[in-house]
């Protein structure tokens, strides 16, 4: 028999071990470290986010991963340079961490960077601009990619096949504009001729193509300047089978669902596409580890691959294509 000496002992001990379990549960013996949670930004050049959906994968892979709170914003209007510089500091004023850009304007901003009005980090994307408060960089060679693209095409198509280059009418971005150098580079470099359309947002680009047949040339291969291009050429493939048999290809560059579907479907001949996924990671880790007082890369150039039907099912190219988070 425990004696009241021992009862009052045992009583003081479970009432111990009640106090420290409350304790402990609550934080005032153990305490966790909080970890920051950085607010990002990332403000692109387009008023959708069509073409980054991998991008936007990778981004919020790296957020979870590094306690990052990244915010995806995108313009009222395609490449409208004075919306991407209002929401930058706009975002600057909200008290954001730090912004990754596509910029619209390397020009305006490169101003606003040396006047000082911007005093957030930033990383770029698509661009080699170099200021203080540029942390880091995240390219692709569009011009060499174009180059791929032409000699890729050249190797597949005949000589009388004439070549058609389609391409924005008012607005391009430095990607399509070094793209497009590149491919007309390599034409002009093989001497080989080629037609280049600029298409509007009203053109019947199905019309306007059909007349450049009408015209004599009964057979031409397309290349594309943008994604967006490229996706609403092949959907008119897609939608006429007939007058797809006088396009003996059609060539571009994005890794898009849709542009996706259509290589699988047989209404894009080819596409250069680069690891959208790998950029939207980097871009974040590049952000954070400038935050936490870190040296990390601060100029990464991205690879570009020739995809083709076939790859669709390589190995080499899955987790590129098609990456999960």
């Amino acid at each position: 028999m425990i004696g009241k000496k021992g009862k009052l002992l045992l009583f003081c001990y479970m009432l111990l071990l009640v106090v420290l379990f409350l304790m402990c549960s609550t934080d005032l013996i153990i305490r966790e470290p909080e970890q920051e949670v950085y607010q990002i930004a990332v403000i692109i050049e387009d008023a959708t986010d069509n073409n980054y959906g991998n991008f936007r994968k990778g981004m919020d892979q790296a957020a979870v991963e590094l306690n990052a709170d990244v915010r995806f914003i995108t313009l009222y209007g395609k490449l409208e340079p004075n919306q991407q510089m209002e929401f930058i500091m706009r975002e600057q004023q909200d008290g954001t961490d730090a912004v990754i850009v596509a910029p619209v304007d390397e020009q305006k901003l490169f101003d606003a960077l040396a006047q000082k009005q911007i005093t957030i980090p930033m990383v770029l994307l698509g661009s080699e601009l170099a200021e203080e408060k540029i942390i880091g960089t995240i390219t692709v060679d569009n011009k060499k990619m174009g180059q791929e693209l032409a000699r890729q095409m050249l190797a597949q198509t005949p000589e009388e096949v004439s070549v058609v280059i389609l391409s924005q009418q008012e607005k391009h971005s430095m990607a399509e504009k070094d793209f497009r150098e590149g491919i007309t580079k390599e034409l002009s470099g093989r001497g080989r001729a080629y037609q280049t359309i600029y298409c509007s947002e009203d053109v019947n680009l199905k019309e306007v193509l059909k007349g450049v047949m009408d015209s004599g040339e009964r057979q031409i291969v397309i290349l594309t300047e943008s994604p967006e291009l490229l996706t609403l050429t092949a959907a008119i493939g897609a939608e006429d089978s007939l007058f797809w048999e006088e396009v003996r290809g059609l060539y571009g560059r994005g890794d898009a669902i849709p542009i996706l579907n259509y290589l699988d479907r047989g209404f894009i001949t080819g596409t250069c596409a680069t690891d959208e996924f790998s950029m939207g990671y980097y871009s974040v880790c590049m952000a954070v580890r400038e935050l936490e007082g870190l040296e990390g890369d601060v100029s990464l150039r991205m690879d570009y691959h020739y995809i083709e039907k076939e790859d669709l099912r390589k190995k080499t190219y899955e987790k590129m294509l098609f990456p999960i988070e």
